[in-house]
């Protein structure tokens, strides 16, 4: 019955509550460092890629209110749940739980690169 309801709802209705894919904000989605050079994190509408492990991973969650930027996935330590906070046009990891162990970081804040 919600498999027929969805389908017969709408594509919005498709993606926000039956389990479609992840949308980050177009705000967001490119690569992010304090250094153009050296990359630290880069957004696509459905995946993050962390240079420094340089790995990518699919986003099995992602919320912005405007400001915070919180993104959950799974990488082979484990689940990673990050929040990044939205300052004007920088942005910057704040904390994070990865594999059940909090983080709080003192990151510069990153400028997306061109």
């Amino acid at each position: 019955m919600i498999s027929r309801l969805c389908v017969l709802s709408g594509v919005a209705f498709l993606v926000t509550a039956c389990g479609g894919s992840i949308n980050t904000p177009e705000a967001v989605r490119g690569v992010w460092a304090a250094d153009c050079t050296h990359p630290f994190v880069s957004f696509s509408q459905d995946s993050i890629h962390v240079y420094p492990d340089n790995a990518t991973y699919a986003l099995e969650q992602a919320s912005f209110d405007g400001n915070n930027l919180t993104v959950k996935y799974s990488s082979p330590q484990g689940t990673v749940i990050e929040t990044y906070v939205k300052s004007g046009d920088t942005l910057r990891l704040d904390h994070g739980t990865y594999n059940g162990v909090e983080a709080t970081w003192h990151k510069a804040p990153m400028n997306k690169c061109g």
